[in-house]
């Protein structure tokens, strides 16, 4: 099973960011490698939620790779664990044939079931301006209209969303059998409201009508790289249920 960042979906977006995409053949499958060219300084590249041979070769202009392996094992030569994973390097994953929501989380849910709701479907642009006007908030950032939309149509058909209310609504990314729970955004009142635990439901549902088998929530909290930050979150994560699926983190090799 390949991550959603193998995926030829990915890679078509990911070039569209300026990177370069290479495969190298690893074992039965092909692993993809992105370059990113910063003119007279080289290149740097990063290869993410794939494993690669022990005997991986530099590649020609690049100093310095990042490798973020799928699973624990040994690393190419050269390469040194580091403290600064690009990706979550825990993820909490649900089985969507026996989802089994918490007791808060089946609260939050009914509440939020309560009062008439406008639910509106793959209305990426309507979500794309409430993740902008939630991180404004928040101050965080977010890509341009034009990356993101990048991505949303390099997935296509394999891309939905959901947001109620204008107040709260996330993305989602199918890979593989596999729902990813990608952007996600609330404003204080849908926060109020439980809308979030409702999109997720709603989501899920959605996920299981297209043939998912899975539902991954895209990372959580990781005691071995802590960010106190992600404990909010991965609470509303976890009263979904589910099981943890954690990762070897990050490596670095320098030319």
């Amino acid at each position: 099973m390949a991550d959603i960042r193998q995926s030829a979906a990915y890679a078509e977006y990911i070039e569209k960011l300026g990177w370069q995409v290479f495969q190298v053949k690893s074992q039965k499958s092909k692993v993809k490698i992105f370059v990113r060219r910063l003119g007279f300084l080289g290149a740097i590249a990063k290869i993410q939620r794939a494993n690669v041979p022990t005997n991986f070769p530099k590649i020609p202009g690049v100093w310095m790779t990042k490798l973020e392996p799928m699973k624990f094992g040994p690393v190419p030569k050269g390469f040194r664990q580091d403290g600064w994973p690009l990706l979550a390097s825990k993820t909490l994953r649900v089985d969507l044939s026996n989802i089994r929501p918490k007791k808060d989380c089946r609260y939050c849910i009914r509440r939020a079931l309560s009062a008439k709701r406008v639910v509106r479907r793959n209305d990426f642009g309507g979500f794309y301006k409430l993740w902008k006007k939630s991180a404004g908030i928040k101050g965080l950032w977010v890509p341009s209209e034009k990356d993101y939309f990048s991505l949303i149509n390099a997935f296509s058909k394999n891309a939905f969303c959901i947001t109620i209310d204008d107040l709260a609504g996330a993305v989602v990314l199918i890979h593989q059998k596999i729902a990813y729970y990608y952007y996600a955004a609330s404003l204080p009142a849908g926060k109020l409201q439980h809308l979030p635990y409702l999109v997720v439901w709603e989501l899920m549902q959605e996920a299981k009508k297209r043939g998912c088998k899975t539902w991954d929530w895209e990372g959580i909290y990781d005691e071995r790289w802590p960010n106190k930050g992600w404990k909010g979150f991965t609470h509303f994560k976890k009263s979904f249920g589910g099981y943890e699926v954690e990762f070897p983190g990050s490596f670095t090799r320098w030319f």
